[in-house]
Order: structure tokens, then sequence, then C-alpha cells
């Protein structure tokens, strides 16, 4: 198995998400093959949960030192971990970011509920086909702004309906 280093630079097993920094908003990047993989309930459950993760770090932004704001991984010890970017944890009341970090864990759950079910399909000879989120015909409070990104692996949500605009 491939191992990787995340925000805290512990040892990975699997990536599952990220909340990025992007111009004045913040981009959700979920695993590429998840994303692929996924069902049309848990898509619906999935994006009020990234958009009020981007709600809440997009208050925080202009403390983060890092591009990455939170990562999600399941580590190789096989725990889920999120992380802040260094030191923006302290930034937070302490209540906002049990909250944030109780979606998150809500957010992982979801992706390995997609993972579990892929796998049962699989072993059951199961060919539903998977809701992929390539569609932008379908209105959501989250515009989707999709970009292929190979070298990273991963599939892009923009949470467009969270930027602020100051200007």
């Amino acid at each position: 198995m491939n191992h990787w280093k995340n925000l805290a630079g512990d040892d990975g097993s699997i990536f599952l998400f990220r909340f990025e920094l992007r111009g004045n908003g913040i981009d959700f990047v979920v695993n590429q093959a998840i994303a692929a993989d996924m069902y049309h309930d848990i898509d619906e459950q999935l994006t009020p949960l990234a958009h009020a993760c981007c709600e809440t770090l997009l208050r925080y932004r202009h403390l983060s030192v890092s591009h990455t704001m939170m990562d999600g991984n399941i580590l190789a010890t096989g725990e889920f971990e999120v992380m802040l970017s260094k030191g923006l944890g302290r930034h937070f009341v302490e209540e906002e970011k049990q909250q944030l970090f109780q979606d998150a864990k809500n957010i992982a759950d979801l992706l390995v509920e997609v993972m579990d079910r892929k796998t049962q399909e699989s072993k059951d000879g199961q060919h539903q086909s998977s809701f992929h989120t390539r569609s932008s015909q379908r209105p959501k409070p989250i515009k989707k702004g999709l970009r292929s990104e190979e070298r990273q692996n991963a599939f892009r949500q923009s949470c467009n309906g969270c930027v602020r605009d100051n200007g």
C-alpha cells in the first residue's frame, strides 16, 4: 500500500478529502476514485456538510498558513484523522471547532459508505451505475466546478456558494 504524509506529517493510507484555498473561495476536494463511485443519496447528504465546512473555514481563511486548510484521511492504522492547517485550530471558538470536526467526521463516514457499497456490489456481482456528480444541470446550493486533477488524483467541488467578495 502506498503511504504519504498528511498535514500533521502522519502516514496516510487513504486520502478522503481536503478543503483548499482558491481565489476568494475554498475547494472541497474528494478522492477521485470515491467521487467516481458516488451515489446520489450520499451526494445529497454530503453537499450540505461540505457547504457548512466551507462557510466555517472561510471565516478563518486569512489565518491559514497553507493552501490546504483542512484534510481528512484514513491513516495506515485504519483510524480516521482530520487536521487543520498548522496553528489554525487555536483561532477557533471551541464549540465551532468541534462542530467543524463533527461535520468532517460525517463527511468521512459518507465517503467510507461509498467505498463499502461499491465493494459489496462488486462482491455480489452487481453493476449498478453510481451517481456521477459531473452533471452541472442539477441545481445545488454549492456550485460544482469540476476539474480533473490527475496529479492530485482528486475530484473538486468549488464552494463558490460560500465565496464572500468584499470588493
